[in-house]
């Protein structure tokens, strides 16, 4: 018997060793989130600040109390903390009188319940990620819309001028954001960018739009101009295709 109760004694020790120097950061906390326990990795998450995180909810808000209270089972979530993004897999555990700390699977879930956190990193997946997505292509085409009416109210001997004014703007605009533009007939651009810039084409709402409208060498008529561009496709093709759709929508609407 003694045998017996040193060799359970010995046994359960071992596996609080096991959990506190896993690899895996992972931690147990009530059914409400208040952090009971935290192994080495888990704590070094933390730093300096674990005595300030006494819930898992004021670590990753994405978790919250409602969704602490709705968890059958298994759980997971994304989120970050500290600057880095983590997968965060709760699952609900029990203590067994007998035999200790277990995973609930089919045994009856007692009133106490408590739940294991387990965090997988994936700041340099989703880094990578981000980076192959920047690099997409984004093809893009430019159509003036009145380019015949604007020539046709300046003097002819400028209007090779008001050309020339019209393709340097559009080819300085694309240009900026490392693109290639490429003029498909004489009112007509293609354009390629990386899906990067789209963000800061976005923000600035597309500038060459009003742009353009400020080339005025005595042409009574503004020249205008619109973008259609297509992207996040399953090929080049694709993304042209889109462009296209696009650039006929946007004629449509005049």
């Amino acid at each position: 018997l003694a045998g017996l109760i040193a060799f359970s004694s010995a046994y359960d020790q071992s596996r609080q060793n096991l959990l506190e120097e896993m690899l895996m950061p992972y931690a147990v906390t009530d059914g409400s989130g208040h952090l009971l326990w935290m192994n080495r990795e888990f704590t070094a998450i933390l730093e300096e600040d674990k005595n300030s995180y006494k819930n898992i909810t004021a670590v990753f808000p994405e978790i919250t109390k409602e969704m602490l209270d709705e968890i059958e089972g298994n759980s997971c979530i994304h989120s970050s903390f500290d600057g880095k993004f983590y997968r965060v897999d709760i699952r609900q555990i029990y203590m067994d009188e007998n035999e200790g700390l277990r995973l609930n699977q089919t045994q009856e879930i007692p009133e106490e319940l408590l739940l294991a956190v387990y965090l997988f990193d994936e700041t340099e997946v989703l880094s990578y990620k981000r980076e192959i997505d920047n690099q997409k292509l984004v093809a893009g085409l430019i159509y003036l819309d009145n380019y015949e009416e604007a020539l046709e109210s300046v003097e002819e001997v400028r209007r090779s001028l008001l050309t020339a004014l019209i393709d340097r703007k559009i080819n300085k605009y694309i240009g900026a954001v490392d693109g290639i533009l490429k003029s498909i007939e004489k009112d007509k651009y293609f354009f390629a960018v990386k899906q990067k810039y789209m963000e800061q084409m976005q923000e600035e709402r597309f500038s060459i739009l009003e742009d353009v409208k400020t080339v005025n060498i005595g042409n009574e008529m503004a020249v205008t101009l619109s973008i259609g561009i297509g992207m996040n496709g399953d090929s080049y093709a694709q993304n042209y295709d889109s462009a296209r759709v696009a650039i006929d929508m946007a004629l449509g609407r005049g």
